[in-house]
């Protein structure tokens, strides 16, 4: 082997472009011939050493080891073009059935074997079912996407999936740890973050049709009945001030990051937590005025049914947060039912008598007590639960405690040299804490003595104790249209939204919804929606699993599934060749246990043998 310079120039440009190839020769019967290996691009190395990096690379395809000391830059040159080589020879066409079943027989030398390129492919196997069993790959040829992209918003999708980052990780995974490319025939050796972007950009520009073609194939794969919507919102934050986003604006942060700029995320749902429609809004969106969009882009986009097939009207469950007057008739005018947390106490509480409450649900870690007032046109649901009244006495003995040490601090600075004393000083920063714990200052009571505007002495009392009771007691309204459920139903339906927050969870734990380093408004926007594609590809993974009784959480399975490996595995035969095995671990227990219950079969990829 050797390594031959190419110098061309591209007609009417005086630049000269230069690259190498690894170039063989051999005999033929009409005499020496020559033939191109491998590429190498431009290599960065003198001419007096191609002749030692050729050896090397020869050496290390056949098994031989150098008893000399090697530069280490042109030992790592030759691994790397070695692995390229063996990996060119091993992707062919595999053998016929009757071959690969034929017994062969090799006599190898034992202290030779050696195993490299392992890569994992269990996860992305079973990313790679869900997404063709939704019938991403065929849509997106419809949608004119080349082959090539199409492999690449595989990648992006179930990258998100199986090793969620940002693109520059996705191309790393791809190419130093993932089988995905031979899952998906392809190759991602030279593979670049350009390309990732702009299979970004191209998904968001097919949002629409896309998230049409995952609702209306989702309904007919799962009988998904639509009854119910799901309806809630939740943020992200930026890494960077994000300056070009328009959408990137300060706000309530839902992880308390409020030094930095948000992206707020609209998502709707059915009950079995397959998303319907996902709309991305800015940092600092008024969260009431989301839903009149969202339910004309609900009926435009995904044609979900306001009445479905037994004549019942389509209830629509939000919280506290969005069901505002005006949205609950709203709702009502386009034809739907609801179901909502009050977002104050919409009847007397006199009305509510707890000696003959029902209980509506019990187990060894709590129970509910409810009880039912009909209205015109709407039931009330009075709900007291026990163990979220034992959560809320925590946050209230927690609050109470946080309050008082800091009205503690204020009182003892009267008595410290360069405390404040100054009385008007003293009522601004008590000010300031009752605004900071407003959930439970206001049932203090707090006086300031004071003589020639000093402040001398500061008292508190916590007075409303029955108030603070009622507040931290674990009770709730909902609010219903739905008079024909009586409350172990509309309980029951209210609780589904706990089906939104496990939506939410996933994003942000299982898929890195956040935080966002894009600081352009369409590359931020399409990562919010390829995590939405592959939170389709998970819950389309776990609504299979739960049908076979299987209730472990992606991340879990994930990691169990990351041990079924492809590898290389290299041996020397007696007569001095060399052979390689491209070839799957053997599954384990686990790894069987999950490609039965979404129907796969153990061996997705063959095995490949090549000599050299």
């Amino acid at each position: 082997m050797f390594i031959r310079e190419i110098k061309k120039k591209n007609p009417g440009y005086d630049k000269e472009f230069i690259t190498h190839r690894l170039v063989e020769s051999y005999r033929t019967e009409k005499g020496p011939r020559q033939r191109t290996i491998l590429n190498l691009g431009k290599l960065d190395l003198p001419k007096e050493q191609w002749k030692l990096l050729a050896d090397r690379i020869e050496a290390e395809i056949t098994g031989q080891q150098s008893f000399y000391p090697v530069d280490k830059h042109i030992e790592k040159l030759a691994v790397h073009y070695a692995h390229l080589i063996i990996q060119k020879r091993l992707i062919r066409p595999e053998s016929e059935e009757g071959e690969k079943e034929k017994p062969q027989y090799e006599t190898v030398n034992l202290n030779s074997l050696t195993n490299t390129k392992s890569r994992s492919f269990g996860a992305e196997y079973v990313g790679l079912a869900a997404f063709k069993m939704l019938g991403l790959d065929t849509l997106f040829s419809q949608l004119g996407f080349t082959e090539k992209q199409g492999a690449l918003a595989a990648l992006s999708i179930i990258g998100k999936l199986v090793r969620p980052g940002s693109e520059q990780r996705t191309r790393r995974w791809a190419q130093k740890l993932s089988a995905l490319d031979e899952l998906l025939n392809t190759d991602f050796t030279h593979l670049g973050n350009n390309a990732l972007y702009r299979i970004s950009d191209l998904l968001l520009t097919h949002k629409e049709r896309i998230e049409k073609h995952l609702a209306n194939r989702e309904k007919d794969l799962f009988s998904l009945q639509e009854n119910i919507i799901l309806y809630d919102l939740t943020n992200t934050y930026f890494e960077g001030r994000a300056k070009s986003n328009r959408k990137a604006k300060y706000g309530r942060s839902k992880e308390k990051r409020y030094d930095c700029p948000l992206l707020t995320l609209g998502l709707v749902i059915d009950e079995m937590g397959f998303p319907k429609l996902s709309k991305i809004f800015q940092g600092n969106i008024s969260e009431p005025g989301t839903l009149k969009n969202i339910i004309k882009e609900l009926e435009q986009n995904t044609q979900v049914a306001k009445i479905n097939k037994s004549g019942t009207k389509a209830t629509v469950v939000m919280d506290a947060g969005i069901a505002v007057e005006d949205n609950l008739t709203l709702l009502k005018a386009e034809g739907y039912d609801y179901i909502v947390v009050a977002r104050n106490k919409p009847v007397d509480m006199s009305e509510i008598n707890h000696d003959d409450l029902l209980t509506i649900k019990k187990d060894k870690t709590n129970k509910v007590e409810a009880q039912l007032i009909k209205k015109e046109g709407e039931h009330i649901l009075y709900c007291k639960s026990f163990l979220k009244a034992k959560k809320e006495q925590s946050m209230k003995r927690r609050f109470q405690q946080r309050f008082e040490d800091a009205l503690k601090q204020v009182a003892d600075s009267l008595g410290k040299k360069g405390g404040t004393k100054k009385y008007d000083k003293v009522l601004k920063r008590i000010g300031r804490l009752q605004q900071k714990y407003a959930s439970i200052a206001q049932y203090y009571e707090i006086a300031v003595q004071h003589k020639d505007q000093t402040a001398t002495r500061i008292e508190w009392k916590f007075v409303k104790q029955e108030k603070a009771e009622q507040r931290f007691s674990g009770a709730y309204f909902l609010r219903t249209s739905r008079t024909d459920l009586d409350e172990t139903a509309i309980w029951s339906l209210y609780t589904m939204l706990t089906n939104v927050e496990d939506a939410f969870r996933s994003l942000k734990s299982e898929l890195n919804l956040r935080p966002v380093f894009h600081q352009k408004e369409d590359r931020s926007d399409a990562h919010l929606f390829i995590t939405v594609l592959a939170y389709h590809l998970l819950n389309t993974i776990q609504t299979q699993l739960r049908q076979h009784d299987i209730h472990m959480q992606w991340w879990n399975i994930r990691e169990h599934l990351s041990s079924h490996v492809r590898i290389t595995t290299s041996m020397t035969t007696k007569d001095g060749r060399r052979i390689h095995i491209r070839q799957s671990s053997a599954p384990e227990s686990f790894h069987r246990i999950i490609y039965d219950a979404v129907h796969l079969n153990y061996y997705p990829l063959g095995q490949r043998r090549t000599e050299t």
